[in-house]
């Protein structure tokens, strides 16, 4: 996975500096972060992912707290565009791709990357 691929994230104006939320020890067998990452992470990405009523919802949502999502194989991942890491699977936040996929229905994903998208007007 190439970085330079993912755009930079600005800090937000006028406000204190962001976590820079990072997964570079994450092996690629780990789905996890610790338990005190985890927990301050879900509760910034927690309610974004309750309250998405479609798959576009949820990518723009967190996309614009620095966040996408993307298929390790078949293990759905949150990235940090800023680094361009993933820092954990979804499941491990609470929010599996099997649970996601029957209340969202099918994600819109490029197919060269496994990067979900927001599903395209048509």
């Amino acid at each position: 996975m190439n970085p330079s691929t993912y755009a930079r994230v600005a800090p937000p104006v006028d406000q204190p500096t962001p976590t820079l939320w990072c997964g570079e020890g994450r092996g690629s067998e780990e789905s996890a972060l610790d338990t005190e990452t985890a927990v301050r992470l879900n509760c910034i990405v927690g309610r974004i992912f309750e309250a998405a009523a479609d798959w576009s919802q949820l990518v723009r949502g967190l996309s614009a707290y620095g966040f996408s999502l993307q298929f390790e194989g078949s293990r759905l991942v949150l990235f940090n565009d800023q680094t361009g890491h993933g820092l954990c699977t979804c499941a491990s936040l609470g929010h599996s791709f099997r649970a996601l996929l029957a209340r969202l229905g099918k994600p819109a994903v490029l197919a060269d990357s496994g990067r979900l998208i927001p599903r395209p007007a048509r």
